[in-house]
């Protein structure tokens, strides 16, 4: 147990979707590889291709129910959270029927009210991105005490000129949602008090596809297990160093 009582381990997510190319090998080393390196959470992303894109073209890296169920069984054996960002109505009671416990919406998501509000009416813990939302000007969408907010920048990979980084402990966002090359704005983030990271995993940081973005913008296990050891230093510095 930890001295300082102000001291909170940082929950890092580590999004393996759409970079397991829709394979689903691939998807269960991208999960034993976060757990490994460290990370708290692995996520998915969740949704009826056509429906979503209006097109098939990332078919091929969309999940079935029994795909998501399998790897959600994966995930669970080996004793790490996972969830998913729910894109479509019938994808939410999917999660429900596989008994999820929490969930994500993604940016470009928020502005989907009946979307959103079936996911937050559940009441389970679930996490939101505003990357896509003008929170300057309207503040946060929606209300809850099961909610969390990630400062997030749309664009992927991120440059870090376009990061405005918030002081979390004084903002309502808990966590920041990363897409820029390296660690170092999440490091960043920790150091200005967010408690919850998000980040692509990648197998190979060097694979390119416009369909897979987040190889780019990604972690591998190095970069993930160096992550977990620094971000769990810098919020131990910062508890001490308030208490």
């Amino acid at each position: 147990m930890h001295r300082h009582t102000n001291w909170k381990r940082p929950y890092i997510i580590s999004e393996i979707h759409p970079q397991h190319s829709g394979e689903m090998r691939d998807a269960k080393a991208m999960i034993l590889q976060s757990h490994m390196a460290g990370a708290d959470a692995v996520k998915v992303q969740i949704y009826d291709t056509q429906k979503l894109h209006g097109n098939q073209i990332r078919s091929y890296v969309e999940l079935t129910k029994d795909e998501l169920a399998e790897l959600k069984a994966y995930a669970e054996m080996l004793g790490i959270d996972f969830f998913g960002s729910v894109f479509n109505l019938d994808r939410v009671d999917w999660c429900e029927e596989l008994g999820f416990t929490h969930y994500k919406i993604a940016s470009r998501s928020v502005e989907d009210r009946e979307l959103c509000e079936k996911i937050i009416g559940i009441g389970k813990p679930t996490i939101i991105s505003l990357g896509m939302w003008d929170w300057e000007s309207k503040g946060i969408p929606y209300q809850g005490d099961h909610l969390s907010y990630l400062y997030c920048v749309a664009q992927y990979p991120t440059f870090l000129e376009d990061v405005a980084m918030p002081n979390f402990s004084d903002s309502f966002f808990d966590g920041y949602s990363d897409h820029t090359l390296s660690v170092g704005a999440c490091l960043y983030a920790i150091s200005r008090g967010a408690t919850i990271l998000e980040k692509h995993f990648t197998l190979n940081k060097g694979r390119q596809r416009s369909t897979e973005k987040g190889h780019a913008g990604g972690m591998d296990f190095d970069e993930l297990k160096q992550l977990r050891q620094l971000a769990d230093d810098i919020s131990w510095v910062r508890g001490f160093a308030e208490s």
